[in-house]
């Protein structure tokens, strides 16, 4: 089979009808004249005539030749006879190699009793290295650096060897799409002709991520377009997937959900944790103790029993003494499962002593109870002794500006019939910056405004625009919770239908939400109206009730779940932690100091009890301290002077790596749809996928130039004889007449 390698240049091969044209264009059109002397000529023409046709197509038909020759030949032609010597699933080489290696060291890397599954990964990975000879480049991608810079390939193979065996499990989700990508991406850095991309897993199906067909099908055009089309690489790349056949798992435990019972966590009172405990085989576990632990310290503990397959919550209750960072961790202990890594999950809260929230009014009153906001604050603030969790500041819309916001975490607008320029400005500057805002609605909104200016056609701070006012003439509507598991929900269950029930909504805008993907429903109409939206805005967030919060448009705001309603939604607008500090295994450790503040003798330690390096950094365009990426779970603290003192962090796994399903053939192909891909599963079987296919390549280039030069020496010949052949007809006929 021939391949070009130069596939681009293809279209040089057309100037071979060059030749063609210019003889076309250049014949003699010759206008018959009977003269004297032409009897004497007729006899000759005729017996040449012949032979002239003969060699004039001879000599067209060289100089096209040698064109084609030479323009095949850019395309660099290399024809292979692999499919005729080797067979199979093997790949044949031809040349020096250009490996690109991905190996997947996440969570499920960590499986076994006795032996990781991270040493059988390694095993592969250098029977992979062994294959390869003196000029060949390979890149080492480990998952766990998936995000950071990327090298130059080396030549030096025993160093590749070293970074294989200095492998290490890790707690970083897997991401196979995302692999590959980064592994084609890194071809561009090597310059041999033989493409490799070599995936080294554990064999679980975990981070194949079948749904993401959009990454999926834009790797299949990288790796089945023209062989030109990644960029520094010569041929179209072998995709090749190293990864034992993985069995089934007796039993593992994992605690694969940890949350409390509310947003904001307030001190002195008690909160609600609950844990989600999964279970994968066919082994019930028995025996085995769940404890909460906070700031590393036990608190409670409960026995667990749990059946195979099944899925378990178990709830606590604790009551954080004092304000300030603490980090929740749930632990299944004496689960004796192949995966322990997956046995401890931690949550990192921030205890709150205070929450300031601005109630901005469009219409104030005189009484405590009075005004656009007056029901919201009693709802935040009921006993109006400014001690509750809520510290509430009630203004009139002209006292609203930059200053007035940035001492405040949450600001609440009531029924505003308008904004100024200015007033915009402040608000999305706030909520860019992490602040949240709950937009009210009423009689005084100006939904031409509004959608002018607030929502700016989604560019602007209110998540939707408005369309026209529906009034229920019949009977109101009733309020219904459309995200269950939203925080601002976490006071209302499945069970909890009937506290709308008496919740009737008389009036509201409807919201026009558009293809507003990022757009949260949190609660509906009956009819199926949106009620309440959410939408992320830069670091912020912004909610959006469509009805009045003063009880002008309906009595929501005088039934009892509008009091937990209130405060659920206030309470996670306000939750926001800016630089976050629940994390994902593989990101960094940020904080953000005071403007001007030193930051020398800010220390972090990791879980194990180990320095973490620290170096400046930027963090959303602010100053700030950065980590490395982090790649063990658990707790991570980071030390600051008085009066901040310790800030502590969490870092967790992906909860998809506990449940260790094996990945099946069919499950590769639904993913990579008409790529080939060459599995091994044994450290013993990858040298003879490349070996026993040795293919014979015969480079076509140096002959089709060497082909082309003998043709124009031909041309020459041709050229000459034809015209030493005119030479001679003339003499001829000269002396015949």
């Amino acid at each position: 089979m021939i391949e070009l390698l130069n596939l681009a240049l293809a279209g040089g091969i057309a100037a071979a009808a060059a030749p063609i044209v210019i003889h076309i264009a250049h014949r003699r059109k010759l206008k018959p004249i009977d003269w004297g002397a032409m009897r004497f000529l007729l006899e000759m023409l005729q017996r040449k005539r012949r032979s002239l046709s003969l060699e004039n197509l001879l000599l067209l038909t060289v100089r096209v030749l040698a064109i084609a020759c030479l323009a095949f030949a850019l395309t660099r032609p290399n024809l292979r006879l692999g499919s005729v010597l080797g067979g199979g699933d093997q790949i044949a080489r031809s040349g020096k190699t250009a490996a690109v290696l991905v190996v997947d060291d996440g969570l499920s890397s960590a499986e076994g009793r006795t032996t990781h599954a991270i040493e059988t990964v390694k095993k592969l990975a250098l029977a992979y290295l062994d294959t390869l000879k003196t000029g060949d480049e390979v890149s080492i991608i480990p998952l766990s650096r998936l995000g950071s810079p990327t090298a130059d390939p080396i030549y030096d193979l025993a160093a590749a060897k070293e970074q294989i065996k200095a492998l290490v499990p890790t707690a970083v989700s897997s991401d196979v799409p995302g692999m590959l990508d980064a592994a084609v991406n890194q071809l561009q850095r090597h310059i041999n002709g033989e493409a490799e991309l070599v995936l080294v897993s554990d064999g679980r199906n975990d981070g194949w991520r079948r749904d993401d067909r959009a990454r999926w099908d834009e790797l299949a055009r990288k790796l089945s377009g023209p062989r030109d089309a990644i960029e520094g690489s010569r041929a179209r790349p072998h995709l090749v997937l190293l990864a034992p056949e993985a069995g089934e798992v007796d039993g593992n435990l994992a605690v694969t959900n940890l949350q409390l019972d509310r947003a904001l966590v307030p001190a002195g009172r008690p909160v609600g944790v609950r844990l989600t405990i999964t279970h994968v085989g066919r082994r019930a576990v028995s025996g085995t103790l769940v404890r909460l632990l906070v700031n590393g310290r036990p608190v409670a503990e409960r026995a667990l029993e749990i059946g195979a397959g099944e899925t378990r919550e178990i709830s606590f209750s604790h009551t954080f003494a004092e304000p300030g960072s603490c980090v929740v961790e749930g632990a299944v202990e004496g689960a004796r499962d192949p995966l322990p890594a997956d046995d401890r999950r931690a949550l990192s809260v921030h205890v709150e002593h205070r929450v300031p929230v601005l109630l901005v009014e469009g219409r104030s009153g005189t009484t405590a109870l009075d005004g656009s906001l007056g029901l919201v604050a009693a709802a935040l603030d009921p006993a109006g002794n400014g001690k509750d969790l809520f510290t509430i500041t009630r203004i009139p819309l002209a006292a609203l500006n930059e200053r007035a916001l940035s001492t405040h975490r949450v600001v609440v607008l009531g029924d505003l019939p308008a904004l100024d320029a200015a007033g915009v400005a402040a608000i999305e500057h706030f909520v860019v910056a992490g602040g949240g805002v709950l937009v009210g609605l009423g009689p005084n909104t100006n939904a031409e405004l509004v959608n002018r200016f607030w929502a700016r056609g989604g560019d602007g701070f209110m998540p939707c625009t408005l369309s026209k006012v529906v009034e229920q003439q019949e009977k109101p509507a009733i309020p219904a919770i459309a995200s269950l598991g939203h925080p601002a929900l976490t006071a209302f269950t499945a069970k909890t239908a009937d506290a709308w029930k008496d919740a009737g909504v008389r009036r509201f805008f409807r919201f026009e939400l558009g293809a507003g993907h990022d757009i949260t429903r949190i609660l509906t109409l009956d009819g199926g109206e949106p009620l309440l939206v959410e939408r992320q805005r830069g670091l912020g967030r912004v909610a959006a009730l469509a009805t009045s919060m003063d009880g002008s448009w309906g009595d929501l705001p005088l039934r009892p779940a509008f009091v937990p309603l209130i405060r659920g939604v206030i309470g996670s607008l306000g939750a926001v932690v800016l630089p976050p500090r629940n994390l994902a295994a593989g990101e960094r450790l940020a904080w953000c100091p005071p403007d001007n503040a030193p930051t020398d003798n800010i220390t972090a330690e990791g879980p194990d009890g180990l320095a973490v390096a620290l170096s400046a950094g930027v963090w959303e365009g602010r100053r700030a301290v950065v980590s490395e990426p982090l790649l063990k779970p658990g707790t991570y603290q980071l030390r600051v002077a008085d009066p901040v003192g310790v800030i502590r962090y969490a870092v967790t796994g992906g909860a998809a790596e506990s449940r260790l399903e094996a990945l099946t053939a069919s499950e590769i192909k639904d993913c990579v749809r008409g790529l080939t891909v060459h599995r091994v599963a044994s450290p013993a079987r990858v040298a003879p996928m490349f070996t026993a296919g040795a293919a014979v390549a015969i480079e076509l280039a140096r002959w089709l130039v060497l082909a082309a030069v003998t043709l124009l020496f031909v041309e020459i010949w041709l050229t000459r004889r034809m015209v030493s052949g005119e030479r001679t007809a003339a003499a001829a006929a000269g002396l015949e007449r």
